[in-house]
């Protein structure tokens, strides 16, 4: 059996959310003996793991480029974007009190958060940027599967994207989804 241990990393939300330095993620690597999967992302959080995996065992994941929505900042064009930014306002608002511990980050009650906030992406672009979405998350599903074959896989994604890839993983016969624990 295959276990893979899916991990959100914050990159662009990494400096409003102190209380999740990449620090805690480094030992994780260290420990690993098996592929070590990061997203393709020119952030710090990356930049920073990249640095302590040995080349051998790094590999990276499909871009969600495609289907990616920053998260909207200001009135919108139509009411869905309008919708969309007020979304993300209070959601950040939210996960402010909620993320008080580094284990709230992987916990499902956030990944209900940006499931949700995917919902409110889609209706505000459209099908073309939805599909563009399951097409890039079916292609990380599929390189990780691919790379199975019994041995243990570490995987950093977008805290905004893991839900997706949590799901599908669970979902799997042959593999065993983990959590890593992080301090309350």
């Amino acid at each position: 059996m295959t276990r893979i241990t899916l991990i959100s990393l914050l990159h662009q939300l990494a400096p409003r959310f102190p209380i999740y330095p990449v620090a805690q993620l480094v030992p994780l690597i260290r420990d690993h003996e098996g592929e070590v999967w990061l997203p393709p992302l020119a952030s710090a959080d990356v930049a920073a793991l990249k640095a302590v995996t040995p080349p051998r065992m790094l590999r990276e994941l499909a871009s969600l480029a495609p289907g990616w929505c920053e998260f909207a900042t200001g009135g919108g064009e139509t009411p869905e974007l309008d919708a969309l930014a007020s979304y993300d306002e209070e959601m950040q608002e939210n996960l402010h009190l909620y993320w008080r511990h580094p284990a709230k980050i992987n916990h499902p009650i956030t990944d209900n958060l940006f499931e949700l906030r995917r919902e409110v992406v889609d209706e505000a672009h459209g099908t073309q940027l939805a599909a563009a979405w399951e097409q890039q998350q079916a292609l990380r599903l599929s390189q990780l599967m691919a790379a199975a074959g019994g041995q243990d896989l570490l995987c950093f994604v977008e805290v905004e994207s893991a839900y997706w890839l949590r799901q599908r993983l669970s979902e799997q016969e042959g593999v065993e989804l983990l959590t890593p624990a992080m301090p309350e």
